[in-house]
């Protein structure tokens, strides 16, 4: 995992979870994840991971659009 400070962007990389074809899944930091959360279920996306905390300091959680591109939130 790499990663800036001050408004930097913070990237990381792993395998993927079930052992799969490999994709790219983006994060947007967000202020507030059960907001954001909210706000994407109220315009029709659909929660794909609930909130969970990878780490002390981190929350994500990823979320899929109507079309079912999956983007992942993250609050730090």
């Amino acid at each position: 995992m790499a990663s800036a400070e001050a408004n930097g962007i913070v990237t990381g990389v792993g395998s993927t979870q079930d052992g799969g074809a490999g994709h790219v899944t983006f994060y947007v930091s967000v202020k507030d994840i059960d907001k954001a959360l909210e706000k994407a279920t109220k315009l029709g996306g659909k929660v794909v991971m609930p909130k969970m905390s990878p780490g002390p300091n981190a929350t994500i959680a990823l979320v899929a659009d109507p079309e079912g591109h999956v983007v992942g939130l993250t609050q730090a």
